[in-house]
């Protein structure tokens, strides 16, 4: 989703309205703008779609997480999947080139959980990928509820080594899983998360200036 995008931005706020309404809870601008970014990595057809289930399948307001939830589906059942993706993406493109996971909760298991992606693509052996499973599997269901996630590339050995030379990097990452989606996750970077914290700084500013 995209914020600028009128359109959008517009749907999901009728959404989330919708909720706050059948919750008896108030939609502030802060809180839209938190649920918004929380959610932005999804298109707006399943954000939507997982606002209506959260209609008949939660007896209290939904969080973010919970939302992700129902358009990811059973957090156990996706990490095996992620799993296998992130067994496949080691032997297929290794530690040398960066890569970018169209699962932003993926990528926080592998950067939080695990080191990073060079020293997961070193540490794996044949006769690890088991433990690597049952390891990896407890993280994700564990960050997936608490909503952490982890955006943009995870360096591979030509970017840390650039960096450490201060040199430009120009190699290509690796977009692992949906590219379309791994893409979004690429450009969906820190300095929006900072923005988002920019945003509620001045509505602060705005209710303190108000009420002065």
């Amino acid at each position: 989703m995209d914020w600028n995008n009128k359109q959008q931005r517009e749907r999901f706020l009728q959404g989330l309205a919708g909720l706050c309404e059948l919750h008896n809870r108030q939609a502030t601008e802060a809180m839209a703008k938190l649920y918004f970014f929380a959610l932005q990595q999804f298109e707006i057809e399943d954000v939507l779609r997982a606002m209506v289930k959260a209609v008949t399948a939660s007896k209290f307001f939904p969080r973010p997480a919970e939302i992700i939830e129902f358009i990811q589906g059973n957090p156990e059942d996706v990490a095996e999947v992620e799993a296998s993706k992130v067994l496949e993406a080691v032997k297929r493109v290794g530690a040398y080139k960066s890569v970018v996971f169209d699962n932003p909760v993926t990528a926080a298991v592998i950067e939080h959980g695990f080191g990073g992606w060079v020293k997961l693509c070193s540490e794996m052996r044949a006769d690890s990928e088991k433990w690597f499973r049952k390891d990896f599997c407890k993280l994700y269901v564990s960050f997936s509820r608490q909503d952490v996630r982890y955006f943009g590339e995870l360096a591979g050995r030509a970017a840390i080594a650039n960096e450490a030379n201060c040199t430009p990097n120009y190699e290509q990452v690796a977009l692992i899983g949906n590219a379309g989606k791994a893409q979004n996750a690429l450009t969906v970077r820190r300095e929006e998360q900072l923005s988002l914290i920019t945003m509620l700084a001045n509505d602060a500013a705005k209710h303190d200036a108000a009420g002065a």
